[in-house]
């Protein structure tokens, strides 16, 4: 049997879904990522939510800036 190292199992049960409310100008620019990489848009998020997380593990602080 062959082993993969990675940071999530091939298939993951949905046991919780999260839904969350995002603007046309939002959804346009992560449709346009998922089309240019091939990556789905719900991984790009739980992608950038992982980043935002590990941040605020590591500086004990959320820094977020609105332009």
């Amino acid at each position: 049997m062959n082993e993969i190292d990675g940071y999530k199992v091939s298939y993951e049960k949905k046991e919780k879904i999260l839904y969350s409310r995002m603007d046309e100008s939002m959804i346009s620019s992560l449709k346009a990522i998922s089309r240019k990489t091939g990556i789905s848009v719900s991984e790009i998020i739980r992608e950038g939510v992982r980043r935002l997380l590990k941040d605020i593990d590591s500086t004990g602080s959320l820094n977020l800036k609105i332009y």
